[in-house]
């Protein structure tokens, strides 16, 4: 199992995201960000963009609205407290780095029915940044062809209160310290979500760990499809205590341990699954078998 982050980690890092997210931004929908532009008032236009996304999201974008990336560059770690979506469309490289040691790349800690959507970053933490995204509060996340990499702890999904609803695709979370994706809600919070392709590799400790809450008596619902999951110093994937995980088209191999089921936690598969070629052991716990549409 990971090295769970305590819960005063995670206060921790409310306290610095909540004070970190001022003011009603001056109002834009649709707002642009650029390695050339200027952090000033009256920025954001596609000929005047802003140039950090922290400025982006504190003064100028309004809830609902998005950030768009115009050029490749590196724009800074950034704290989302509102509905947003962060955008880069292919145009390079959009950088979000994060090296303090107590800070996250991305912190969501947004309002309850608030969506946020992420695409196209670089969120990276040079090898001493805590985490690459740490969703504390918010009704859903979506991350689509993202990269994290080189921090403590790459994707967490940790909810203190509320139902979160996560979506990750075809983003790859690797080379960090510990888990790559984890699954933890705590105090009245809970999750589901699904995660769909990317490598999730050469990760410290376990690839993806899903938790359910126990001490709510809620329950986590995770889908894992056609991912890799290989070469994780632990585990590749791991279904702890009151979570109920699908899998199915992933590849689990070169982990210390392939797959293992907790107690009391559920593990549905379509027996479509490589998994082999893992050091101690493939499959520790008992599977569900399904078959279906």
């Amino acid at each position: 199992m990971t090295k769970l982050v305590s819960l005063s980690t995670i206060a921790a890092a409310m306290l610095v995201s909540s004070a970190a997210t001022p003011v009603t931004p001056s109002g834009l929908y649709r707002v642009w960000v650029s390695g050339h532009g200027t952090d000033s008032a009256g920025c954001g236009g596609p000929t005047s963009p802003c140039r950090t996304l922290q400025y982006a999201h504190d003064n100028i974008v309004l809830a609902n609205g998005e950030i768009d990336i115009l050029d490749p560059a590196g724009y800074g770690a950034v704290t989302i407290g509102k509905a947003l979506s962060i955008v880069n469309d292919g145009v390079g490289t959009a950088g979000v780095q994060q090296a303090n040691a107590a800070l996250a790349g991305i912190t969501i800690n947004a309002g309850a029915s608030d969506a946020i959507y992420l695409r196209g970053l670089n969120i990276d933490g040079l090898g001493t940044g805590e985490y690459g995204i740490l969703s504390i509060s918010g009704g859903s996340l979506a991350a689509t062809n993202c990269v994290v990499r080189h921090f403590q702890f790459g994707i967490i999904i940790a909810p203190t209160s509320g139902a979160t609803v996560f979506s990750l695709s075809n983003t790859n979370v690797s080379d960090n310290a510990g888990a790559g994706i984890l699954v933890y809600p705590t105090g009245s919070g809970s999750t589901k979500g699904t995660i769909i392709g990317g490598d999730v590799g050469r990760n410290g400790e376990n690839g993806i760990e899903v938790h359910g809450n126990a001490a709510a008596g809620t329950a986590s619902f995770v889908s894992v499809s056609d991912a890799n999951v290989s070469n994780n110093g632990s585990t590749g994937v791991l279904a702890m205590a009151d979570a109920t995980l699908g899998i199915t088209r992933t590849t689990a191999t070169g982990n210390d341990l392939g797959l293992v089921v907790g107690s009391p936690a559920t593990v549905y598969t379509y027996g479509d699954n490589r998994i082999s070629g893992n050091a101690s052991a493939n499959v520790v716990g008992n599977l569900t078998s399904v078959s279906g549409n």
